[in-house]
């Protein structure tokens, strides 16, 4: 995969070669215009040898601006090439102007074109040679003809037809082959980009394969060994609620534990088919979002830890789904916490968020005897500041000078990929229990 860096790099290189070319080619044009009305005014006064002042007349000095019009029309030819083509075209048959352009103008038609009318721009250029190098050779000396400097004829001998359309047909063919050569190439930057495009499929494909084969041996670990545990837990709470006989806070103590372990197996039924397929829309209604922070608090309460809640976030129903699920996994450890590190002592907890605002959540525990001094983290929160910071969310956890643990932290608000209209009905439900 091309990093974006590197792909800016790429672009800037082509850009600098592009303008590179062009240049070049507006160059070379601009000094074979010159030469060729050089030679025009030659053959038009009559002067035989090299460094003699040419003067130039009214249609030699209107050929040389028409020949710069070209020059900044040819920086467009790859928007508009048949018609800037026909344009010089039409120029070398008027005016004594060289077919430099005209060739130019075939090459970059070849590439771009591909209809009709590209032999009709391939016979004006070849009509638009014929007359240039015809009209160059009609020249006696070399000052005089550019052919006649390289073809060594002798003044008081005619130059062969045979050996012009030689000449016109060895330069269409050079801008023909020159065409090829860069379809070509460019066909073979397609091909290597369409091969690396499909490797990078197949590495992400290979990758997700072995994910998915990763994610399906850790829920068979999983299933095998929780659920195993937790129908056992389930069954002995069955057994213990039914022994219970007339001792009803036994039995009311069986019966939650029974159906904290069926609950248990429930969620991880869930988990694991989030595990084996997290993209599927039937797996993804049944993940915990914040607007089940009600019912997590009922469930807290009803196995004896007290709680104080308020819990408020606007818009509920257009938070990101995982962005949803952690907050609601954080306000769980952080409950779990709670019960397992000060069981019986009041939790203070406030979950308010809204698009403006974020996902806040804050907890407060008083340890009534012993209060600790320092702050000991383990396993719960170190997972809890890892949720936050992967989202880029702000954490937050101290012991304030009256002894009450604090939990704060704070989650971006993302909006989901599917926002209902309905907005009055997206409010997550407040729960305001008191133990």
């Amino acid at each position: 995969m091309i990093a974006s860096g590197e792909s800016m790099s790429w672009w800037r290189a082509r850009l600098r070669w592009s303008v590179l070319r062009t240049t070049l080619v507006l160059f070379t044009a601009l000094i074979t215009g010159v030469l060729s009305l050089s030679a025009t005014g030659a053959r038009r006064t009559g002067i035989t040898q090299q460094g003699a002042t040419v003067p130039t007349n009214a249609v030699e000095g209107m050929s040389f601006v028409v020949d710069l019009a070209l020059l900044v029309l040819f920086v467009w030819r790859r928007r508009w090439p048949v018609p800037v083509t026909l344009a010089a075209c039409a120029a070398t048959i008027a005016l004594p102007l060289d077919g430099f352009l005209p060739l130019v103008g075939l090459v970059s038609v070849l590439v771009l074109v591909r209809d009709w009318r590209v032999p009709v721009t391939a016979l004006a250029v070849g009509a638009a040679t014929v007359v240039w190098v015809a009209r160059d050779t009609r020249g006696r000396y070399p000052v005089q003809s550019f052919w006649r400097s390289i073809f060594t004829y002798g003044p008081n001998r005619g130059f062969p037809w045979w050996l012009v359309l030689l000449i016109v047909v060895v330069l269409v063919s050079v801008s023909v082959a020159t065409a090829v050569g860069i379809t070509a190439r460019r066909q073979l930057d397609a091909a290597a980009e369409t091969g690396n495009a499909s490797q990078l499929k197949l590495d992400i494909l290979g990758t997700e394969v072995a994910r998915q084969a990763e994610r399906e041996r850790i829920a068979r670990e999983v299933h095998d060994v929780l659920g195993h545990r937790l129908s056992l837990l389930s069954l002995h709470a069955g057994a213990l609620e039914v022994s219970a006989g007339s001792d009803p806070r036994m039995a009311q103590s069986a019966a939650l534990v029974r159906e904290g372990a069926q609950q248990s197996m429930a969620d991880l039924r869930s988990l694991l088919n989030v595990l084996r397929t997290p993209d599927a829309p039937d797996v993804t209604r049944q993940v915990r979002t914040v607007a089940d922070l009600p019912t997590l608090v009922t469930e807290s309460l009803d196995a004896g830890n007290p709680v104080l809640s308020s819990i408020f976030v606007d818009q509920a129903a257009t938070l990101d789904p995982h962005i949803s699920h952690s907050a609601y996994r954080i306000v769980q450890e952080l409950l779990t916490n709670a019960r397992r590190h000060a069981p019986g002592t009041p939790v203070r907890l406030e979950v308010r968020g809204g698009p403006q605002t974020g996902v806040e959540v804050v907890t407060t525990n008083w340890c009534r005897q012993h209060p600790p001094r320092a702050l000991v983290v383990g396993n719960g929160l170190t997972g809890i500041r890892e949720r936050v910071e992967q989202y880029g969310g702000q954490f937050r956890a101290f012991i304030d000078p009256q002894g009450a643990f604090r939990v704060a932290l704070l989650l971006p608000w993302t909006w989901s990929g599917e926002r209902t209209d309905a907005l009055s009905a997206t409010r997550a439900p407040t729960s305001e229990r008191r133990a």
